[in-house]
Formats: structure tokens, C-alpha cells, sequence
């Protein structure tokens, strides 16, 4: 009886199933993305600099910002870059914002 006690115990934490800590980690950065590119967002839209210029996609891998759009002034392009760059979870900005002129193509 004693032998089975101590299996069932050496076997319960099996039961629960195998966790890899690199998932946890994983979904932690991945949190951290999702909400660092939230967060740019919202600065994004609450600029007055920025705030008209809400067709400007924002995305987050690993601590790196990507910015991209269009928008016509370099001002515009260099303060979405300035207000990205704050955030606590952006190691990285890729700004990707093209400025086009009215004469420019689309």
C-alpha cells in the first residue's frame, strides 16, 4: 500500500500535464507586444500631431515596433517614430511611414 501511495504521488503532477516553461514565456512577450502596440495606438490617436492620420498600422514582435502608412508631412513620420519609441516594451522602432507629397503617386 505504501508503494502505491508514493506512486500516485510521483505521478500526479503528470496528471495536471506537461507544461514547457518556453510557452509561458513566449505568450508573456507575446502579451507584451500586443499591449506595447496598443499603447502606441492609443498615443497615436491622442496626438494632435498624429491624431488624423489613423490609417497608420502598427504591429509588435519581440520588443520590435513597426510603423507604416502614409502620411504627408516628415514632421507627422518623425513624432509617430518619437511617440513608438517611449513605450517601456519597444527595444526597437521600424518606422515604415512613407511621406508622399501631393504630387507623389499612391
Amino acid at each position: 500500500m505504501r508503494h502505491v501511495l508514493l506512486l500516485a504521488l510521483l505521478l500526479l503532477p503528470a496528471c495536471r500535464g506537461y507544461r514547457d516553461p518556453e510557452d509561458s514565456v513566449e505568450l508573456r512577450r507575446s502579451i507584451d507586444d500586443s499591449n506595447a502596440a496598443t499603447r502606441v495606438r492609443i498615443a497615436l490617436g491622442e496626438d494632435p500631431q498624429t491624431a488624423p492620420y489613423a490609417a497608420i498600422k502598427v504591429s509588435c514582435e519581440g520588443g520590435v515596433l513597426t510603423l507604416e502608412g502614409d502620411v504627408d508631412r516628415a514632421a507627422v513620420r518623425a513624432r509617430a517614430g518619437d511617440l513608438a519609441s517611449v513605450d517601456p516594451a519597444v527595444r526597437k522602432v521600424r518606422n515604415r511611414i512613407s511621406v508622399r507629397t501631393a504630387s507623389s503617386p499612391r
